[in-house]
């Protein structure tokens, strides 16, 4: 069997190493591919096998080490398997429905991670296969997300346990989803690019849509940096919710790395903030540039970060700044590639901006969602209202740059 690229020399290889850089998929001898016996379908299987089976041991590693450091902990070890388990589906959005309540907000640090071990095995299954073509990307993504959604539900139903109950059903899709989604990313990332795969879809869509990916990634960009800000002017409120739990320096390490993989959530929340629509902590709450309404919140310190009554002047003109950014990057994108008509660039700026609201939408739909009982059953921003909105405001500020831009290369 031939050593992968990049592995480590046989002096310094340790199991670890060797687990998380070569997964089952990317044993390809010569032998086994000229016989034939090395079927796309099969090895998909595997990879999706190798890609469950490092996340969940990777959970149940970490839960299993803070449960045998709780003194207070009355659950045992089998609790913490399952509690590490429902972890693990909540990464994939799958709702977890608690004693009348249900907990749906996916910790998106962790679902990237999730979705990386995904992408990792499918680049090396679409190498180790010399996929070369856009049909071949999409019958890797497709050969490892199936089989992935079929373990996610299995998944579900060696996690139900009274009272925590999530739906097989509901794994299964989201399972799906995430799985096609991140091995198809990766198998493109491993072969022709995901550029090329981009460029090939349909109607000359994918120029407006990597257009549209930008405007998110700026402004994701720029809702990191807020939060960030904010997090820095309220440190003492933040370290005051880390303190008020008192759980000893391992509850409190586990608080924190939370609150890590909370931050991509933040991020795509602010969105709705720096467009207009805001965002909400609990029902009847809202967190917008005009104002802050907020009853008592989780005691995260994440959430220390929350402002408190109208956005300073300095906030509202970041949110104008990022804006016109965001709509003039976009118009830069779709009109380089020499002379165009009016009605190609405006054709290109609305879709760009289509595709930035429906993006958007998305994101933020996963973001937020319900994250407890009582009023914590509306947690995020609108996905509808900020997708609207954002494709609203990308169109305008593109439009008025676009065009003269047009004209003046003309």
């Amino acid at each position: 069997m031939g050593t992968p690229t990049g592995a480590c020399s046989l002096s310094s290889w340790d199991p670890m190493t060797e687990l998380l850089t070569r997964p089952p998929a990317a044993a390809t001898s010569s032998a086994t591919e000229s016989s034939g016996t090395g079927s796309v379908w099969w090895r998909g299987c595997l990879a999706a096998l190798w890609a469950v089976a490092v996340g969940i041991a990777i959970l149940i590693v970490v839960v299993l080490v803070v449960w045998a450091t709780d003194a207070r902990s009355g659950a045992g070890a089998g609790e913490a398997i399952r509690f590490a388990l429902q972890l693990w589906l909540v990464a994939h959005k799958v709702p977890l429905h608690v004693s009348g309540a249900t907990v749906a907000v996916a910790p998106l640090g962790l679902t990237l991670a999730l979705a990386f071990v995904v992408a990792r095995a499918a680049a090396v299954l679409a190498r180790g296969h010399d996929v070369d073509d856009v049909g071949g990307v999409l019958t890797v993504g497709t050969a490892v997300g199936v089989p992935y959604a079929v373990l996610a539900a299995f998944a579900a139903a060696a996690a139900t346990a009274a009272p925590v109950r999530p739906s097989p059903v509901a794994a299964l899709g989201a399972g799906l989803v995430v799985g096609w989604l991140a091995a198809t990313w990766g198998a493109a990332r491993g072969t022709i690019g995901v550029a090329a795969l981009v460029r090939s879809l349909p109607g000359g869509a994918g120029r407006p849509i990597a257009a549209g990916g930008i405007v998110v990634g700026i402004l994701f960009a720029g809702g990191l940096l807020l939060d960030i800000a904010s997090l820095a002017v309220h440190a003492r409120t933040a370290a005051e919710l880390a303190d008020g739990l008192s759980g000893g320096f391992v509850a409190t390490l586990a608080l924190l790395v939370a609150d890590a993989l909370l931050v991509p959530n933040a991020a795509i929340t602010t969105i709705g903030y720096l467009t207009g629509p805001g965002f909400a902590v609990g029902t009847g709450t809202s967190v917008s540039l005009g104002g802050s309404h907020l009853g008592a919140v989780p005691a995260l310190p994440l959430l220390g970060a929350l402002p408190h009554g109208a956005a300073p002047i300095v906030v509202r003109l970041f949110a104008i700044v990022l804006l016109l950014l965001a709509g003039g990057v976009a118009s830069w994108w779709v009109i380089r590639d020499g002379e165009l008509s009016a009605s190609v660039i405006l054709g290109r700026v609305f879709g760009t901006a289509a595709a930035a609201g429906v993006i958007t939408a998305a994101l933020v739909a996963v973001a937020g969602g319900p994250a407890g009982p009582g009023r914590m059953a509306a947690v995020g921003a609108s996905a509808w209202q900020v997708g609207l909105v954002l494709a609203g405001e990308i169109a305008f500020v593109a439009t008025l740059v676009a065009l003269p831009l047009a004209w003046r290369r003309s």
